[in-house]
C-alpha cells in the first residue's frame, strides 16, 4: 500500500513508470470518499493481504489492481454456510465485544498504541472471515442469474434478485428494531412530541422514556457500532452519538404510516410474485432446473447482509483504541483534539504515542487540511491503463457486472441509464446525499441519489421514494436493500450524483434502469 504524488486533477507522478501501464480502479461502492490518513493502513492491508490487490491512495482515494476473491477454506467447503452462522460470525462478534469492553483509557499512551496495532491485525483476520465465504453464497446466485437472463431476457437479473428477498437478515432486523423504537415512542404522546421537536435531553423523565431508552440501548448494542461506510473510520457511530437514530425515529413518527416493518412485508409479497412470474414463464426441464437453482440461493441475502454488518462493526469498534490514544495526546497538548489522530498516518500515530513532541500538532493540522481538500475533489474511475474487463478471470465477470456494476456511463437527452435493481416507477424530487449527516434533507418520497449505500444508510430507504446510485449492480447492497424495502432502485449509473441536479424532478424506472430528468 502506498500513496502517490498527484495533482488535484489526479495527474499522477508514478514512482515506477511500469505502474502507469496497469489499471488502478477505484472501488467507490465501498470507499465513496477519501479514506482518512490513519485508516489507509487498514484498508491497504485488507486489500493486499486478503484480496491480493496492490493498492494506492491518490488524494486519499483508494485505487487497486483487480482483486482476487479468496477460495473457501476446507471448513466452508465441507460445512457450507452453516460455518458462517455457527463459527465465523460468533468469532467476529466476540472480537467486537472484546474491543468494546477493553479499558484503553487506563493504559499509557505507548500501551494504547501497542493495543491499537495488535487489534488492527486481529481486525484484518476478522475481515478475512467475511471474505472466505463470498464464493460459497455468490456463485450459486450468479448461476441462477445467468440462467434466468438466458431464458427470460433482460429482466432475468432483477427477477433473480427479487427471488432472494423476504428472508431474515441483518438489514431487516435493523429495520424491525427502528420500527419497534418508533412504535414505543408513539405510545407516549409526550415522548413522541419531544422526539419530533428534537428535544433529546430529558427523555428518561417523560412517560415511557426509560423503557424507550432501554430499547434504544438494545438496538445500539446490536446495530450501533457500524461505520457509515467501509472507509469512514473517522465518522462517529450511532453508538457514540445516538442522535442520528433518534432523528430517524422522529422522522418515522412524523412521516407516513408505513415504516421499515411494513415495507419489509411488501418485500415478501414481491418475492412471492416474482416466484409466480418465473414459474409461469418456464416449463418442463427448464422449470425443474430453475427450482434446483433457486433452492441453493436462499442464504445469499442473510449472509451478504450479515457480512456487511460485521465488516462495518469491525471498523466502528476500532475507533475506540484510536480515540483513547487521541485523548491521551490531546491531554498533553500534542493534539488540538482527540479526533485529530485520524489525520496522522499509522506510523505517525505509533511514533506520537512514544515521542509526543512539538511535531505532532502541526502534522495533524496539515493532515486535516489535506483531508478537507481531498473531500472537495472528484476522483476519476481509474488511474493508469484503462481497465479491460475481458482480461479478468472468467469467475470475476459476474461479480464485476452484477455486484460492482462497473461500466461506461450513459446519459442522453436527460435520461441517465443504469441497471434496474428493484422494480417500480416513481416521480419525485432528487436529493443528492453524499454523507449520512446530510440525510435530514431527504423528505418522504424524495429520490435519494448517492454514490453508494451501506447498512446504516438503509434506514433512509423507508423515507425515500426510490434509490439511485453511481455504483453497484443488481446484487449490490443498494439493490438488495431497495428490494427489501420494496422501492424502485437504479444502480450503477456511474455519474448520477454528478449529472442529476439536487432538487430536480426525476422519473425513476427501477426495471428499465433509467432516471429521466424532467423539465
Amino acid at each position: 500500500m502506498q500513496s502517490v504524488q498527484v495533482t488535484d486533477q489526479f495527474t499522477v507522478t508514478w514512482p515506477d513508470p511500469a505502474m502507469s501501464q496497469a489499471p488502478w480502479v477505484g472501488d467507490r461502492m465501498h470507499f465513496p470518499g477519501p479514506t482518512v490518513q490513519l485508516a489507509q493502513h487498514m484498508v491497504g492491508a485488507f486489500q493486499e493481504q486478503i484480496l491480493s490487490a496492490p493498492t494506492l491512495f491518490a488524494n486519499g482515494y483508494e485505487f487497486s489492481l483487480p482483486p482476487t476473491i479468496p477460495d473457501p477454506p476446507p471448513d466452508v467447503v465441507a460445512g457450507g454456510l452453516a460455518v458462517w452462522h455457527n463459527d465465523y460470525a460468533p468469532r467476529i462478534r466476540a472480537f467486537c465485544e472484546r474491543v468494546r469492553e477493553a479499558d484503553f483509557d487506563g493504559m499509557t499512551a505507548p500501551e494504547a498504541a501497542a493495543a491499537m496495532d495488535r487489534l488492527a491485525g486481529e481486525a484484518i483476520e476478522a475481515l478475512r472471515l467475511t471474505m472466505v465465504v463470498v464464493k460459497k453464497f455468490m456463485e450459486p446466485t450468479f448461476v441462477l442469474l445467468q440462467f434466468l437472463e438466458s431464458e427470460l431476457g433482460a429482466d432475468g437479473p432483477i427477477l433473480s434478485g427479487t427471488l432472494l428477498q423476504g428472508s431474515k437478515n441483518a438489514t431487516a432486523a435493523s429495520g424491525a428494531g427502528l420500527d419497534t423504537l418508533a412504535a414505543q415512542a408513539a405510545s407516549s404522546a409526550a415522548l413522541a412530541e419531544a422526539l419530533k421537536s428534537g428535544n433529546f435531553g430529558n427523555l428518561a423523565e417523560l412517560p415511557g422514556g426509560r423503557e424507550f431508552l432501554a430499547e434504544l440501548d438494545r438496538f445500539l448494542n446490536d446495530f450501533g457500532w457500524r461505520a457509515e461506510t467501509w472507509g469512514a473510520m473517522h465518522v462517529p457511530t450511532w453508538a457514540e452519538n445516538p442522535a442520528g437514530v433518534l432523528d430517524l425515529v422522529a422522522r418515522y413518527l412524523a412521516g407516513p404510516a408505513d415504516g421499515p416493518g411494513a415495507l419489509g412485508r411488501r418485500s415478501t409479497e414481491q418475492q412471492a410474485a416474482a416466484l409466480a412470474e418465473v414459474e409461469s414463464r418456464l416449463s418442463g426441464d427448464k422449470l425443474a432446473t430453475f427450482r434446483k437453482l433457486v433452492a441453493v440461493t436462499q442464504e445469499h441475502v442473510a449472509v451478504s447482509e450479515d457480512r456487511a454488518r460485521w465488516q462495518l462493526s469491525i471498523i466502528g469498534v476500532m475507533r475506540l483504541p484510536v480515540l483513547a490514544l487521541g485523548r491521551k495526546l490531546a491531554a498533553t497538548g500534542a493534539l488540538d483534539r482527540p479526533e485529530d489522530i485520524f489525520h496522522l498516518n499509522w506510523d505517525e500515530a505509533m511514533r506520537a504515542a512514544n515521542e509526543p513532541g512539538d511535531w505532532v500538532r502541526p502534522t495533524a493540522r496539515a493532515g486535516r487540511a489535506e483531508f478537507e481538500r481531498w473531500e472537495r475533489l472528484a476522483p476519476p474511475p481509474f488511474l493508469g491503463a484503462m481497465p479491460d474487463i475481458s482480461q479478468l478471470p472468467p469467475e470475476m465477470l459476474p461479480m464485476v457486472r452484477h455486484f460492482f456494476g462497473l461500466g461506461m456511463p450513459s446519459v442522453s437527452n436527460g435520461v441517465v441509464q443504469g441497471a434496474g435493481a428493484s422494480r417500480g416507477t416513481v416521480t419525485g424530487r432528487a436529493r443528492v446525499i453524499r454523507h449520512l449527516d446530510e440525510s435530514d434533507r431527504l423528505e418522504p418520497g424524495d429520490i435519494m441519489v448517492c454514490v453508494t449505500t451501506a447498512p446504516p444508510w438503509t434506514a433512509l430507504f423507508a423515507i425515500a421514494g426510490a434509490i439511485v446510485t453511481d455504483t453497484g449492480g443488481v446484487m449490490s447492497h443498494s439493490g438488495i436493500c431497495a428490494r427489501e424495502f420494496a422501492i424502485p432502485c437504479v444502480v450503477g449509473t456511474q455519474v448520477g450524483t454528478s449529472v442529476i441536479p439536487d432538487g430536480a424532478m426525476v422519473a425513476v424506472d427501477g426495471e428499465a434502469g433509467t432516471v429521466t430528468i424532467l423539465p
